[in-house]
């Protein structure tokens, strides 16, 4: 099972009711992984010790940030062939773009290079027609997602199931 680092994200009462609802409609791991954004993507899972150790560091020299999410978009994904509901922040945070840049360096620099954007994912659909309606919907209803991310989690997660779960909580 690959190793990843995410960021789990606090959100208010109201907006994390809106965002369970359309990951339980639309993401099939909406019941295996929290809101997240992805910091370290699949790397082997012979160095899980390692990502932990490198993970507790980096989270011990950041503090908690918050992020704001602005816009609802659709990505095409390949190698599933796949279509992915995000939602975008209008702006990362200079320290969370520096806290990914970090934890994907030193012994996590072999996990695949993908861009960092901070996305959360609301949704998987095979059809991009329905993607971009849902995102449409979305839009239209307006987008102003307030979230905190004070804590970094290490888990083992291979699509379908996620363990070995550690919580890592950002310095104050």
């Amino acid at each position: 099972m690959p190793v990843f680092v995410i960021a789990p994200l606090g959100l208010q009462p109201a907006d994390a009711e809106r965002v369970e609802l359309l990951r339980k409609t639309y993401d099939p791991h909406a019941a295996v992984v929290p809101p997240h954004v992805t910091m370290v993507f699949g790397v082997d899972d012979g160095l899980e010790s390692e990502a932990l150790r490198w993970a507790r560091i980096q989270a011990g020299a950041f503090s908690a940030c918050a992020l704001r999410f602005t816009l609802a978009t659709v990505a095409r994904d390949y190698e599933n062939s796949a279509w992915y509901l995000f939602l975008m922040p209008k702006q990362v945070p200079a320290v969370l773009a520096e806290l990914h840049r970090r934890l994907n360096s030193g012994p996590l620099q072999g996990a695949p290079q993908v861009p960092f954007d901070a996305h959360l994912t609301l949704g998987r659909f095979q059809e991009r027609v329905l993607a971009e309606a849902v995102a449409r919907d979305c839009n239209e209803a307006g987008i102003g997602i307030e979230a905190r991310i004070a804590a970094l989690e290490v888990v083992l997660f291979d699509g379908k199931a996620a363990r070995n779960r550690t919580v890592l909580p950002l310095s104050a």
